[in-house]
């Protein structure tokens, strides 16, 4: 990934990423096209490539940028320091909420990312999900 990317205005960076969570959300790995998160993101389909080399790049960013937004809403909704299960559940309501309020499609993405089929993406999304379950059970 080019650093770049982080150059951009906040506003920018979230259009491009919304824009990606919103096309990989509709579509499976293979059927999603770049030239449409360009247009989504107010993009040319050459700059898309120039932040992210390529759409498996683009697509690994926003499932470890969803893992990373999901702990850090977990954390800050306190979700996990109570007992009550109503409790805990109206934290993690909350904390879903305000992901959802930034990035609309993020979930719908996860869980299509989750059972994707496609052999590469696979691969590497069951490898994150186990770094993620090996370091919430060493706690």
């Amino acid at each position: 990934m080019n650093n770049k990317f982080f150059d951009l205005s906040i506003e920018k960076q979230q259009r491009i990423v919304n824009a990606a969570y919103k096309v990989f959300s509709e579509n499976s790995y293979k059927k999603a096209p770049m030239s449409e998160i360009a247009e989504e993101g107010g993009v040319s389909k050459a700059l898309l490539f120039h932040y992210f080399v390529n759409k498996k790049e683009l697509y690994m960013y926003l499932w470890k940028n969803s893992i990373e937004m999901t702990r850090k809403a977990i954390i800050e909704y306190k979700t996990l320091e109570t007992s009550d299960f109503f409790e805990m559940l109206k934290r993690s309501l909350l904390s879903k909420c305000s992901i959802m309020r930034k990035y609309p499609h993020i979930y719908a993405f996860s869980l299509r990312a989750y059972y994707e089929k496609y052999p590469k993406i696979e691969e590497a999304i069951q490898k994150q999900v186990m770094q993620v379950k090996l370091l919430y059970l060493k706690k």
